[in-house]
């Protein structure tokens, strides 16, 4: 969480760069606004997008400046779709290999412990993933169903909608967020 400390050592930098930098605004309230929309990002991540916004910005930088670095910091760190593809494959193989179990299951297991690995691999998967194959029975019939020849046409399919993933597994971290602050409004 960003400290209302941090923001004040940001601001005092800005104002060192640029004197003519809230000249005739309130810092008490310039500080609490900035407070407010970094206080969801750690001191440290917003430290080092706030330096990168001085070095590029040719202009005093604003909260969103900092905000566009920091998500381009997470993007950087995000998996690629390429990444998911194979993360993908290799749960479907999962998936089959575990399905074969259930018709003919390993000694001493039984269908439950088959379900609970297949839910482990489920689980595993990033929301993204979990996004685009819908379900985990999906998943299964998915690994039951495609064979090499599949996933050829699949492949294509796959990355035409990661992006629109992508999007979806923001809107609901966002709709989460939202539903939090509205229990704690009500």
């Amino acid at each position: 969480m960003a400290s209302q400390k941090k923001i004040i050592e940001m601001i005092g930098s800005v104002k060192t760069i640029y004197p003519y930098y809230a000249k005739d605004t309130d810092v008490q309230v310039l500080v609490k606004t900035w407070t407010l929309l970094l206080k969801d990002y750690p001191d440290k991540a917003v430290d080092v997008a706030f330096f990168k916004c001085l070095q590029t910005c040719k202009m005093p930088p604003t909260p969103a400046d900092v905000i566009e670095q920091l998500n381009s910091m997470v993007d950087a760190l995000e998996a690629t779709d390429e990444e998911l593809w194979s993360v993908y494959t290799l749960a479907l193989r999962k998936v089959e290999r575990q399905l074969g179990y259930l018709q003919y299951p390993l000694f001493g297991e039984t269908k439950d412990d088959t379900h609970r690995r297949i839910e482990a691999v489920w689980e595993s998967l990033p929301e993204r993933l979990q996004y685009y194959i819908g379900s985990k029975g999906e998943l299964m019939r998915m690994a039951r169903d495609y064979s090499d020849e599949d996933l050829k046409y699949e492949r294509n399919r796959f990355f035409k909608q990661m992006p629109q993933m992508k999007k979806r597994a923001e809107y609901s971290k966002i709709a989460v967020l939202i539903g939090s602050e509205v229990k704690l409004i009500e």
